[in-house]
């Protein structure tokens, strides 16, 4: 073979072998770019699922933590400052039976307007939903009586809410104090009346499934009267005031249920 031959045949090998590897070094620099691409996509999907699912979390926990005590078996039974209960501590779900001339010698004839259930009596309230905590504050528009048949009274109702919920915690609530200028320009309505009820309803709770709780240390000045600057009457709670012993309640319930 000529030498000028031989040269030609071999520049075209050269060139053939340069086209194949240009070729190769083509296609791997467009999988390795295509690889990246798809990584960089999964790596940004999940990233964002992550974010988007804790983020969610977080605001599910956080509207949790803020959220006000909730409970669909709570029962409150009661006069005017349950009715103020009612109105503004902001408890969820909870069933109000109240109104303002409520005592323990008309309970049982009373027919009450209870919002989501309609206008029932206590024995029909009591006969058409179970209960799991019922909440009784009665006594601010009975200490004109006299004091054992007052007691007698309310021991009354406390058996006939537990042979209607058997079930049920009860929770006896001290009734609130009035403030000086009323207790000391009132006969009837005074401290030293309610002081006296309240000692005597004490002694219902048996401390396992009847329970005696006083929220008197939320509004008392330092006398042991209400606190002139908590109440515009003397003797209801100004509105701010009904959320704060609301959840006060829920808490002190809590925790003899615990105990209990």
């Amino acid at each position: 073979m000529k030498k000028s031959n031989l040269i030609t045949l071999l520049s075209l090998i050269l060139i053939i072998v340069a086209v194949v590897l240009f070729m190769s070094c083509g296609r791997s620099k467009v999988d390795i770019g295509t690889t990246a691409t798809e990584n960089s996509a999964k790596s940004s999907t999940v990233l964002l699922y992550d974010e988007s699912t804790e983020k969610s979390e977080t605001t599910a926990k956080t509207k949790e933590t803020a959220k006000a005590p909730v409970s669909d078996d709570m029962l409150f039974i009661g006069d005017s400052r349950t009715v103020g209960l009612m109105e503004y501590a902001e408890i969820e779900n909870a069933d109000f039976f109240c109104n303002v001339g409520m005592s323990v010698y008309n309970i049982q004839d009373k027919t009450v307007s209870v919002p989501n259930v309609g206008k029932v009596t206590l024995a029909q309230l009591l006969g058409g939903k179970k209960y799991g905590k019922i909440y009784i504050m009665l006594g601010i528009n009975e200490v004109g009586y006299e004091l054992q048949s007052i007691v007698d009274k309310y021991s009354e109702l406390i058996d006939f809410v537990k042979e209607n919920q058997p079930d049920a915690l009860i929770f006896i609530q001290g009734n609130l104090h009035v403030t000086q200028s009323r207790s000391h320009s009132d006969k009837v309505v005074n401290n030293t009346a309610i002081d006296r009820l309240n000692a005597e309803l004490s002694k219902l709770a048996d401390g396992k499934t009847t329970f005696y709780i006083d929220a008197n240390k939320l509004f008392d000045d330092a006398n042991g009267n209400l606190s002139a600057d908590k109440s515009e009457d003397g003797t209801h709670l100004y509105a701010k005031y009904y959320n704060k012993w609301g959840k006060w309640i829920i808490s002190q319930s809590a925790s003899s249920s615990e105990e209990g």
